[in-house]
């Protein structure tokens, strides 16, 4: 079962070093994923939230990874994806009570919790856009 992530308190920065409030996002859909790049699940995902980010482009989902490793490898990831993913530094994912990898959490406009997930998900099934298009 994932943990209570509570947004506003999750310490963040962009590849720059500078700190990055999360409540920035407010008033649109947002996907988080804590995740590690020693994680091969969470690797094999990076393409499907790609992909999953231009099937929901419509819903304006904003789709942000935030690990604690190094920045340089998340720096390699973001020049690999673009703005279809955001990728955010965290000191330490276990300060946040993230100890399982991929977790994910999908939150609607409004802010509220519509989906969580630990361990990976297959973001490219039709039935599971579906559902979260519905949710959003």
């Amino acid at each position: 079962m994932p943990p209570h992530v509570d947004i506003p308190s999750i310490a963040v920065s962009d590849l720059r070093g500078q700190a990055v409030s999360l409540e920035a996002y407010n008033g649109r859909p947002l996907f988080l994923s804590f995740f590690a790049t020693w994680c091969g699940p969470c690797m094999r995902e990076m393409p499907e939230l790609a992909a999953l980010h231009d099937t929901l482009y419509d819903k304006n989902l904003t789709i942000i990874c935030i690990s604690d490793d190094p920045v340089e490898k998340l720096q390699t990831l973001q020049a690999i994806y673009g703005d279809r993913l955001i990728f955010l530094h965290a000191a330490s994912l276990h300060d946040i009570g993230i100890y399982t990898y991929p977790t994910n959490y999908i939150y609607d406009a409004s802010g509220k919790k519509v989906y969580d997930q630990v361990n990976p998900d297959n973001w490219t099934d039709p039935a599971l856009i579906k559902n979260i298009r519905q949710l959003l």
